[in-house]
């Protein structure tokens, strides 16, 4: 008999903090969605979509199978275990987003001004 995973709390109400990566010297925005921290990175606007994917409660084969399609990646190994995974272009992450149906539950990570908003 398949497991039966938890359906993701979509109508959750998300807000973004600011938090420093150290190893990077760099300030990134976070909203966390089930417990997982999704962040954005304010140099390049990446998103770690390994923690995007975890966000949605499937399965880790479904995850993995989906980042090994990625392109365009940065992969981090090490460090605080919310900056590990694998990190894709902003546009590339709203698409998977979208299509796991995530979007408007991680809002306002895809702001395209994220540093405005209060």
């Amino acid at each position: 008999m398949p497991v039966q995973l938890p359906k993701p709390q979509t109508n959750q109400k998300a807000e973004a903090r600011v938090t420093w990566w150290d190893e990077e010297n760099i300030l990134c925005y976070e909203v966390e969605i089930n417990g997982v921290p999704v962040l954005r990175r304010s140099d390049n606007n990446y998103v770690n979509s390994t923690k995007l994917l975890n966000s949605t409660l499937m399965t880790r084969g479904r995850r993995d199978g989906i980042l090994k399609g990625e392109m365009t990646k940065m992969i981090v190994r090490s460090g605080p275990m919310k900056f590990i995974g694998i990190w894709i272009p902003l546009e590339n992450a709203i698409q998977m987003a979208r299509r796991e149906g995530v979007e408007e539950t991680l809002y306002p990570l895809f702001e395209r001004d994220i540093g405005k908003i209060n």
